[in-house]
């Protein structure tokens, strides 16, 4: 057996515990330290768990400190947004290869500079797009690979959250179609598998807080060079789950993935009928693809396989969320 590699992990929030957690249930990884604001945190999870697991502030000398372990080989980087190109650049240069929450960095330069700077080092920087791994995600992508319905001609692609995230996050995150849309452009651009020709962003912001530092609701339109277009409505907030849907629309059929329910019981009766809740967030529903995007990186790592997702591709989205962005200033479709 191959030996474990060496992590660390840079934030705990809601990410850094999903990927903390999938780290203690492989066999293949070691998390040997974890650097974030919540120092106490931290330590209480990796102490109920009876790990060893070093636990240190974001000071600048914590983090140095950590990079320059010898026994860490990666870093998952987690931490808020305008933190992640700063910690890339310093793993990459202390010869760490990197897996980075979505955006790896603000804008389309600064994320190329990132991807040169692996290339340089010979080290692997991997995005988390965690959506292409979910099984449903896959297999529809394999089934459009494969034309088993003919062509693609329609994306329909809905993305919902139960509740906004706290206005702090919102104000640090860079606006929602980097921060959240950013998943479902992916997602359009990965499927349409075609370059992209146009961009068209639509927004609302009905919470009057949110309002003040960004939108809570964006309709966006891609068009692709082979003919397919990509229909995104995307918002911070419903009343009743995470609502995510996606339909492929093809010359023979179309293909769907529906709401997951947290449940398979229905129950009907002449009164009435019930069906079980969909899931409530975002880590539910995608457990089994951020599982799998770690045992990806861990078999890139280790030698395995090439990664899925590219610096092409992810520089392709960022080219999207940029033309998004001022298409939405601008009120007017935005050429490629």
């Amino acid at each position: 057996m191959a030996a474990r590699v060496g992590l660390a992990i840079f934030g705990f929030g809601n990410m850094g515990k999903i990927h903390f957690k999938n780290c203690m249930i492989s066999p293949r990884a070691d998390v040997r330290w974890i650097v974030c604001l919540n120092v106490n945190d931290a330590k209480s999870m990796a102490e109920s768990y009876n790990l060893q697991t070093k636990c240190l502030s974001t000071d600048e000398a914590n983090i140095d400190n950590v990079l320059n372990d010898k026994s860490v080989k990666a870093v998952i980087i987690c931490s808020p947004t305008d933190t992640h190109e700063n910690l890339v650049i310093k793993a990459l240069e202390a010869d760490k290869d990197v897996f980075c929450e979505k955006p790896i960095t603000p804008d389309f330069k600064s994320t190329a500079q990132c991807y040169e700077l692996a290339e340089e080092r010979h080290k692997i920087l991997l995005c988390g797009f965690q959506r292409r791994f979910d099984p449903s995600f896959s297999q529809l992508h394999d089934n459009l690979q494969n034309k088993a319905l003919g062509n693609l001609r329609l994306l329909k692609i809905s993305s919902h959250d139960l509740a906004p995230p706290p206005l702090q996050y919102i104000k640090a995150s860079g606006g929602i179609l980097s921060d959240s849309t950013i998943h479902d452009i992916d997602m359009s651009s990965w499927l349409a598998g075609s370059k992209p020709t146009s961009i068209y962003v639509q927004s609302s912001a009905f919470d009057k807080d949110i309002a003040k530092h960004d939108c809570d609701l964006v309709v966006v339109t891609i068009m692709f060079n082979n003919g397919v277009i990509s229909v995104i409505d995307n918002g911070r907030q419903v009343s009743y789950g995470y609502h995510q849907k996606l339909e492929a629309l093809c010359d023979k059929g179309v293909l769907n993935v529906t709401n997951r329910r947290v449940d398979q019981l229905e129950v009907s009766s002449a009164e009435q009928s019930v069906i079980p809740s969909i899931d409530q967030h975002y880590s539910t529903r995608y457990t089994d693809a951020y599982r799998l995007i770690l045992d990806h990186f861990i078999d890139v790592i280790q030698g395995k396989c090439e990664p899925i997702i590219t610096k092409d591709h992810v520089l392709q989205v960022n080219k999207l969320v940029e033309a998004g962005k001022k298409s939405q200033t601008l009120k007017t479709p935005v050429y490629l």
